[in-house]
Formats: C-alpha cells, sequence, structure tokens
C-alpha cells in the first residue's frame, strides 16, 4: 500500500533548498540581463556600478531588483547605492556565456516544457529559441576554452581558405581570417538571425571582401561557391544537430563533397555524459541535455562519433578533451577514401 505523501508545511519550504531552487533561478535571469545590459562588463572593466548613474534608458528600479538577485547569489556587494564586484563576480563573469545562452537563449523553449514534452506536440517548428542569443552565448562559451584550442590547432599547418559550420556570430572567421592576410573565409549557418550577425561583424572587421556566409543548412548541403577552395572546416557545438546515426553518416559524407578539397575538419562538440547526475555535475550539462531533449535532437557519446567518423571517410587522429564547456571534445579529423 503506498502512503500518499502529507502536505509540507509552508514554514519547511519558504527557507531552505526550495527556496534555494526558487532563488537561484533568478540570480540565472539577472547574470543573463545584467549580460546584455553591459552591467556586468562596467563592474569588470570598472569595479564598481553606480545605481543613479545616468542612463536613461534603463529602469533604475529593476536594475536595483536585478542587482538584487546578484547580491543573494554573492556576485556582487551593494552599498550606498553602489554595486561592486563580490566573491562570486569572477567566476559568474567568466560563465555568463553559459547563464546568457540558457535564459535569453532557450528561456521560452524551457517555459514549454510541458507541451513539448508530448510527443503528439512536434510537429513543424514545435519550439522557439533566440538564435541570436544562443549564437551569442555560444561564443562567450568558446572563448573560454575551445577558441584558444583552435587558434593553436590552426596554427599548426598552412591553409588557404577555411569554411566555419553554424558560423554564427562570425568572430571565429574574423579572428582567423584578420590575422592571416590572403587567407578567405566561408560561414554557413542555417538562422537567418546569425547569418545577418555575421554579415555585420565581418563588414565591421572589414574583411567583407574575403569572408562570405550563406544561409544553408549543413545537413543538406548544396554546392557553396568557393567551396572547392576550402581547406579547413571548423563547427562548434552543432554537431549534435547531424545526429540520429543514419543521417550524421550521410552529412559527414556530404561534408566531403561539399569542400572536397579539405584537408581537416576541427569539429567540437559536447558529448553526452553517461553518468547519473551528482554532486560532482559541472554546469552546463543539465542545461544541455534538458534543451536538446526538448528539441528532440539525439546527443551521442564519444563512442558513437567515433563509430559515425569510421562510415563517413573521416579518421580521428586526435581527440582534445575541453574543459569549458564540460564535456566538451575536439575532434581533429582528416579525409580517408572517397565517398559517394
Amino acid at each position: 500500500m503506498t502512503t500518499a505523501v502529507q502536505p509540507a508545511r509552508p514554514d519547511s519550504f519558504v527557507h531552505g533548498p526550495s527556496a534555494g531552487h526558487f532563488s537561484s533561478y533568478i540570480v540565472a535571469v539577472a547574470l543573463s540581463a545584467a549580460c546584455e545590459l553591459g552591467i556586468l562588463d562596467v563592474l569588470a572593466d570598472e569595479g564598481a556600478y553606480r545605481l543613479d548613474r545616468d542612463d536613461r534608458e534603463l529602469d533604475p528600479v529593476v536594475v536595483e531588483r536585478l542587482l538584487n538577485g546578484l547580491v543573494w547569489g554573492d556576485v556582487v556587494r551593494v552599498a550606498d547605492g553602489v554595486a561592486r564586484p563580490g566573491p562570486g563576480f569572477a567566476d559568474a563573469y567568466a560563465a555568463r556565456g553559459y547563464f546568457y545562452w540558457m535564459v535569453r537563449g532557450c528561456g521560452a523553449l524551457f517555459s514549454e516544457a510541458p507541451r513539448v514534452a508530448r510527443r503528439d506536440q512536434r510537429d513543424g517548428a514545435f519550439y522557439r529559441r533566440d538564435m541570436r542569443a544562443v549564437a551569442v552565448g555560444s561564443h562567450l562559451i568558446a572563448d573560454t576554452a575551445v577558441e584558444g584550442l583552435y587558434d593553436a590547432l590552426l596554427a599548426e599547418r598552412e591553409f588557404g581558405a577555411l569554411a566555419d559550420l553554424g558560423c554564427g556570430s562570425g568572430r571565429r572567421l574574423t579572428r582567423v581570417a584578420g590575422g592571416r592576410p590572403g587567407v578567405r573565409g566561408i560561414g554557413v549557418d542555417i538562422a537567418p538571425a546569425a547569418v545577418k550577425l555575421a554579415a555585420r561583424s565581418i563588414e565591421d572587421a572589414g574583411l567583407a571582401d574575403r569572408i562570405t556566409v550563406c544561409e544553408a543548412d549543413v545537413l543538406d548541403l548544396p554546392a557553396i561557391p568557393g567551396g572547392e577552395r576550402v581547406d579547413v572546416i571548423t563547427c562548434s557545438f552543432m554537431g549534435h544537430d547531424f545526429w540520429p546515426y543514419d543521417r550524421c553518416v550521410r552529412t559527414l559524407r556530404g561534408l566531403r563533397r561539399a569542400f572536397p578539397n579539405a584537408g581537416r575538419f576541427l569539429l567540437c562538440d559536447v558529448a553526452r555524459a553517461t553518468r547519473r547526475p551528482g554532486p560532482d555535475t559541472p554546469l552546463f550539462t543539465l542545461g544541455f541535455e534538458l534543451v536538446h531533449a526538448l528539441m528532440g535532437v539525439y546527443l551521442p557519446t564519444r563512442d558513437e562519433w567515433f563509430a559515425a567518423f569510421a562510415a563517413s571517410g573521416w579518421r580521428c587522429v586526435a581527440a582534445h578533451d575541453v574543459t569549458a564547456p564540460p564535456g566538451g571534445v575536439m575532434f581533429d579529423l582528416e579525409p580517408v577514401a572517397a565517398h559517394g
């Protein structure tokens, strides 16, 4: 016989773990908003943010409430109308991309979790994400470790043209081409907002004569102008969109056709965790896996990636573990025999 759970007393959950869960959500919202509003950058650069600063665009009451959330989270201290970095500020600032990705980029999807969990609701465009925010958040995440690894690996050999799949804001393309005179770049992204953002970033960098961006689906990539000149392909945090397995193999083979002379493919993605969550579960893992479950996107393990490479004509010459984001791995691939 099952014993019904008795209702808890109100004073048992208005404080303690449940209260902490609630307030932690507000901290995440506050970090995301403070990131976009530039408040975190002011605190990082100047060491202080005055609540009465002359900024007619922001509602001072809203700013104060956002900062209250950060005070609760030990991110800032507020005294005499001035916010200053708190004990947790350095870590929170380094992790701001994760919070922006989660709240601004995926907040609409989280709010629809009860609906999209139902299989009969998964027809057509059944969910929404802010892809511009996802792109910005992803690049802030990658800046902590991934982009430095890309730069180190790309420095190992010469190349004339780079294709970046899921190019997002175009920051990698502008950084790489900007540091290598004569190198050309091609960005590919399926999201119109990301394509517009990348095109603007490239133009602002004065590289529009060497970098082009096209709106296309990597899963069914058409002939790309200039694709035959590409020596190196890069791809960050979208490789899981290739899956499930059969589609992944087709997509990887399709990249061979779209970029027939590419001799190197640097693919960085987050592999699915194989352990149950617990006290040592790192930042990002739970959110990343829940978001993709809600979207109906399969997340492969590292071993499943190796099987797909072997079946599609790519050899993994090295797999570099990435600590940020947790579970990240950079696969360094080269083509083997031709595939149709």
